[in-house]
């Protein structure tokens, strides 16, 4: 899941270089555009549903974070 959620990052923001310590908002590489799409591409991709308002702001802040909350996600489903 991890390396998915990375390429998703990559294709949505444009960036081929994020490791896994990159703060994706402090370096503005999830702008609101890209956030939008990459909420999009995670619930397809993992047949999730996001609520961006009731996600905590600091868990788009890094790679971890993000499959985190995709993990966690796909755990209320199953």
């Amino acid at each position: 899941m991890r390396e998915q959620v990375i390429n998703i990052i990559k294709r949505v923001t444009g960036y081929d270089e994020i490791s896994e310590g990159t703060d994706l908002l402090e370096e503005d590489i999830l702008d609101s555009l890209a956030f939008i799409e990459l909420i999009t591409e995670l619930e397809d991709t993992f047949n999730i549903e996001i609520q961006p308002t009731q996600i905590p702001s600091d868990t788009w802040r890094s790679i971890d974070g993000i499959v985190k909350l995709c993990l966690e996600k796909k755990r209320m489903i199953w």
